[in-house]
């Protein structure tokens, strides 16, 4: 029996969600006390790429930068990216009408440089300390909700019926043939 797609998506969320908690027990359990990662605020160990978070000014505006370059992220990475990456990557379109060559050349492989430059900045921050990673990632799914609802709300869903296809019933008579 094949799963639908909305069952293979729930049981990828569930596994998903267990394995992310496995991976928190077992970094609980086994951290290192020494470790200035898993600290919270600003401390005299917290350095951002050459600038001491010493002060809780410094902390909030750290927080506020990430909290702005994520939210780009997030709305860059979710409504343009995906434009530019199927006319660019789909092997089935094959006009494109809404971009020369030039501009898709120079728009998609500008956005795909900055977006590489900004997420190793980003990678460097969000290391440093926990609490400023997971600051960073609930903004980003903060505005992911409101570009997903954006994009969703551009689309028409169709409720599907109860009634069974003739493969489907062809499928029932099979099986209570066998029977």
């Amino acid at each position: 029996m094949a799963l639908s797609n909305s069952k293979k998506v729930w049981f990828c969320l569930i596994v998903n969600f267990i394995t992310m908690i496995l991976v928190l027990i077992i970094v609980s359990i086994f951290r290192s006390e020494k470790s200035t990662y898993f600290k919270f605020g600003p401390s005299k160990d917290l350095i951002v790429i050459s600038v001491e978070i010493d002060t809780w000014k410094k902390w909030i505006l750290l927080n506020i930068f990430i909290w702005m370059v994520k939210g780009c992220d997030v709305m860059v990475n979710e409504i343009g990216s995906p434009i530019l990456g199927f006319r660019v990557y789909n092997p089935d379109k094959k006009i494109i009408d809404d971009f020369t060559k030039n501009q898709l050349n120079f728009l998609a492989n500008s956005m795909w440089f900055v977006n590489g430059f900004r997420t190793v900045l980003m990678a460097v921050i969000t290391i440093t300390q926990v609490d400023i990673a997971f600051s960073g990632m609930i903004v980003s799914e903060i505005v992911s909700i409101f570009t997903v609802r954006h994009l969703l709300n551009c689309k028409t869903f169709v409720k599907k019926s109860n009634t069974k296809t003739n493969d489907e019933k062809e499928n029932e008579d099979d099986a209570i043939l066998m029977v």
